[in-house]
């Protein structure tokens, strides 16, 4: 019947649809009081018919009492109906959460990084400030992985990288997964030098990381592909020009990082050339 009436399904979703605590406040005070205003209303009537002698004598106070009364019954009713909104506002909140993250790593996914990403486009800001970067992160023989441990010790290698990865990136850079074992990191104001640093940070972390899963010890390491990201400039050629470099990265032997149109990054750079702060981003926006 809704499908067929689009209007009617459009009403009611305006009177019992609530998206956030404020309206659930709003629509609870105005159904409280539309309902003692109708008590009000049809008590004259209702007293005219039943109790005309009362109704003549006592009518402002008849009026009064049945508001009294019409408020103390609609409370508990008004009460539900906030506590079921309050409800639907926190499922609404968890459902759009769901949609912007992985369910695996609780990272960004691929539909809401492109979001981030057009956002940026649109507000390109200072045109003094460095330029953004984007890098790809690709785990190296990751099928063997599945195929020697099993695809759950997989996807707790998954989980481990994302940590690692959001744990050596500033609060203002978003990191995602694109799907399997890709990754990806949107680096904010990076410029050449940050970018290049950033990825030889993330490659030497994953290096380093250790993934304990039933008694067995897994490493693994990733091949980087990066590119700088101009003002104005789309994301799919930008997301192109990473992605070769990724691939140069793997066929100059995995484990490295190469960004497009700059030389290639030296691993291990001097240490103390960048600070992380502690509050760092966990790809959730």
């Amino acid at each position: 019947m809704l499908s067929r009436n689009p209007r009617l399904a459009d009403m009611l979703e305006r009177i019992f649809i609530v998206r956030s605590v404020a309206e659930a406040i709003r629509r609870s005070i105005a159904w409280c009081l539309v309902i003692a205003f109708i008590a009000v209303i049809l008590t004259d009537p209702l007293f005219a018919v039943f109790f005309p002698d009362l109704a003549k004598t006592y009518g402002p106070s008849v009026r009064a009492f049945a508001f009294g009364i019409a408020i103390l019954v609609s409370a508990p009713i008004v009460a539900l109906f906030f506590r079921m909104s309050l409800r639907m506002v926190s499922f609404n909140e968890q459902l759009k959460d769901m949609a912007r993250h992985d369910s695996l790593t609780g990272l960004l996914n691929r539909a809401a990084f492109e979001e981030i990403i057009a956002g940026r486009a649109r507000d390109s800001g200072d045109d003094a400030s460095p330029e953004d970067a984007l890098i790809i992160i690709d785990i190296d023989h990751f099928k063997s992985i599945n195929d020697t441990y099993g695809h759950a010790a997989g996807d707790h290698v998954l989980r481990m990288v994302s940590v690692c990865i959001a744990g050596n990136v500033f609060e203002r850079d978003y990191v995602a997964r694109l799907g399997g074992e890709e990754f990806a990191v949107l680096l904010i104001g990076a410029g050449a030098s940050g970018a290049v640093r950033a990825a030889e940070r993330i490659r030497s972390a994953l290096e380093e990381c250790t993934s304990h899963y039933e008694g067995r010890v897994i490493r693994v390491t990733a091949s980087l592909g990066g590119a700088l990201y101009p003002r104005g400039a789309a994301y799919p050629s930008v997301y192109r020009s990473a992605d070769f470099a990724l691939y140069r990265a793997k066929d100059a032997g995995r484990n490295t990082c190469e960004f497009n149109g700059l030389p290639t990054v030296p691993r291990n750079p001097k240490p103390g050339a960048e600070t992380l702060t502690e509050d760092t981003n966990r790809g959730i926006a």
